[in-house]
C-alpha cells in the first residue's frame, strides 16, 4: 500500500530524475546595459527556469541585487522549491553591484545632500532598475505581470526604500539583514510617513541574523513600526537566525522569503484532491499571478489515480471527463477516462469514451488507435 501511495505522489509531483536531468537545468545570460540613467554600462545576469526555451509559458521575475554574488544560490533555491510546488517557476534578474559603486547603488543619501532637481544614489539606482532594467526584461522574455525585488545588507537597505519610494513597482520585498542604521537610520523616518500616509502595499518578508546592535536596534524598531501602523494593503512578516551571521544567513534568508511571498502556492500534502480542491487552488494562483493558470493534465491524472485506489469513483469521473473536456487531443486524457470507466463495469460509457477519442484525437498512428481499442476488450 505505502508504495502504491508514494508512486502517486511521484506521479502528480512529477518524475524527479527527469526535472533533474542536465537539459532542464535553469540556464544563464550575462547581459550589459549601457545606462542613460546612470550614464555607464551595468552588467545583468539572467537565469532563465528549466525549460524555458521548450515552452511558451510566461513567469514571474525577481530581481535581484548583488544578482553576481546571491545569483546562484538564489536560483538554486528557487528551482528546488518551484520543483516540488512550494512556489512557481521564475526568471531571476541578478542586477551586478561592483565594489566600486555598490555603496552609491544601494544606499540612501543623507537628506541635507540631497538634490532638488536629479535624483541620486538608491533613488537613482532605483530609477534605472525601473525605467531601464525592468523594460529591457519585459522586451527580451516572457514575463508575468508580477515581480519581487530582493537584497542583503545594503541590497536589504535598497529594498526598502524601494518599498517606500515606489509601492506599486514590486509585488513583493525581501530584505535580508537590511542596513537601517545608515544616516542615522534616515529610511526609518520615510517608511513610518509613508506607513502612517497608508502608501505601502504587498508582501514584505525581513530577515536578521545574530548581528551587533548597529544592525538588530534600527531592525526592532522598523518591526515595531509596522505593528504601529497596520495596514490592510501590506502583509509583512519577520525572522531572526540567530545561528547564523550577517555573511552566512542569506540562503536561509532567501529560502524562507520565497515561501512566505507565495504562502498558498503549495498543494496541501497528505490526502488526494478533487476537481473543486484544484480549481480552488488554481484560481487563487491565477489572482495571485494576475494570469490564468490551467491545472495540468498529469497532475488531475496522477489525483484520479489515488482516489481511484481509495473507491471514490464520482470524484474519479469528474477529474477525467474534466481531463478529457480539457485536453480533447491528448491520447493519455482519453486513455485514462476509459480505463476508469472499463474499472468501474461502464462498459458503454468506455464504448461512447472510444468513439470520442478517436473522433477527436489528431493524427493517431495505427498503434495508438490499437492500443485505445485494446482498452475495453
Amino acid at each position: 500500500m505505502k508504495k502504491l501511495i508514494y508512486g502517486i505522489l511521484l506521479l502528480i509531483l512529477g518524475s524527479h530524475s527527469n526535472s533533474w536531468a542536465i537539459s532542464k537545468l535553469p540556464t544563464l545570460q550575462e547581459l550589459t546595459i549601457d545606462s542613460s540613467v546612470l550614464g555607464e554600462k551595468r552588467d545583468l545576469v539572467v537565469y532563465l527556469p528549466a525549460g524555458y526555451k521548450f515552452s511558451q509559458n510566461h513567469y514571474p521575475v525577481l530581481y535581484l541585487t548583488d544578482g553576481d554574488i546571491q545569483g546562484s544560490h538564489t536560483v538554486g533555491t528557487i528551482d528546488y522549491l518551484a520543483k516540488f510546488e512550494q512556489i512557481p517557476q521564475m526568471i531571476v534578474v541578478g542586477i551586478v553591484n561592483p565594489a566600486k559603486t555598490r555603496i552609491r547603488d544601494l544606499t540612501i543619501t543623507p537628506s541635507d545632500k540631497q538634490s532638488l532637481n536629479q535624483l541620486e544614489n538608491a533613488d537613482r539606482f532605483l530609477d534605472f532598475v525601473e525605467k531601464e532594467v525592468i523594460p529591457y526584461v519585459k522586451q527580451q522574455y516572457r514575463i508575468l505581470d508580477y515581480q519581487i525585488l530582493s537584497g542583503t545588507s545594503h541590497g536589504g537597505q535598497f529594498a526598502i526604500n524601494a518599498m517606500v519610494k515606489r509601492p506599486d513597482l514590486f509585488n513583493g520585498i525581501i530584505a535580508i539583514s537590511p542596513s537601517l542604521y545608515w544616516n542615522n537610520r534616515q529610511l526609518l523616518g520615510l517608511a513610518e510617513q509613508a506607513l502612517k500616509d497608508k502608501k505601502l502595499q504587498g508582501r514584505l518578508y525581513m530577515s536578521i541574523a545574530n548581528e551587533e546592535p548597529t544592525m538588530t536596534d534600527p531592525y526592532q524598531q522598523f518591526i515595531d513600526l509596522l505593528v504601529s501602523y497596520p495596514s490592510e494593503k501590506l502583509v509583512a512578516t519577520s525572522q531572526t537566525f540567530s545561528d547564523e551571521t550577517h555573511n552566512t544567513t542569506v540562503l536561509k534568508g532567501q529560502y524562507a522569503g520565497l515561501k512566505y511571498l507565495f504562502s498558498e502556492w503549495p498543494i496541501p500534502e497528505g490526502e488526494p484532491k478533487t476537481l473543486a480542491d484544484l480549481q480552488s487552488k488554481f484560481a487563487s494562483r491565477s489572482t495571485l499571478l494576475k494570469t490564468h493558470l490551467k491545472i495540468p493534465e498529469d497532475k488531475v491524472n496522477g489525483y484520479a489515480q489515488w482516489l481511484q485506489y481509495l473507491n471514490r469513483h464520482d470524484d474519479v469521473l469528474e477529474l477525467l471527463e474534466w481531463n478529457r473536456k480539457n485536453y480533447p487531443h491528448s491520447v493519455d486524457a482519453h486513455s485514462a477516462l476509459i480505463k476508469a470507466y472499463m474499472d468501474f463495469k461502464m462498459t458503454e460509457e468506455a464504448e461512447s469514451a472510444l468513439k470520442n477519442a478517436l473522433k477527436s484525437v489528431n493524427d493517431l498512428s495505427p498503434k495508438q488507435k490499437s492500443q485505445l481499442k485494446s482498452l475495453i476488450l
